[in-house]
């Protein structure tokens, strides 16, 4: 009776410390796997960072340049009311009786 209960026992202990070592081993995989992860996302949140730094820039310089490009049109605005007028007048000229 002993030996069987010893038994039972040990087979007991042996069962329940399997499944903890299947339990553990199995957590151990998902946390490695979790950690990769994370230091995957990590990696990709700088690529990430350093690509808006680089828009951000971009856009600054995009931006200075657009100023630049609307003064200039601004500019050959005034310059083709200025030729318009004169051909207004020339052509005033034109048509009055001399």
């Amino acid at each position: 009776m002993i030996t069987g209960t010893l038994i039972a026992g040990v087979s007991a202990t042996v069962a329940v410390l399997g499944f903890v070592f299947t339990r553990y081993r199995e957590f151990k995989q998902d946390t490695e796997a979790l950690e990769r992860r994370i230091g995957d996302l990590q990696s990709e949140q700088k690529l990430l960072k350093q690509r808006l730094d680089k828009i951000e820039s971009e856009q600054v310089v995009l931006e200075s340049e657009l100023k630049n490009v609307q003064m200039k049109i601004n500019e050959i605005d005034v310059k083709l009311s200025r030729v318009l007028t004169i051909l207004e007048l020339q052509h005033e000229k034109q048509q009055r009786p001399a």
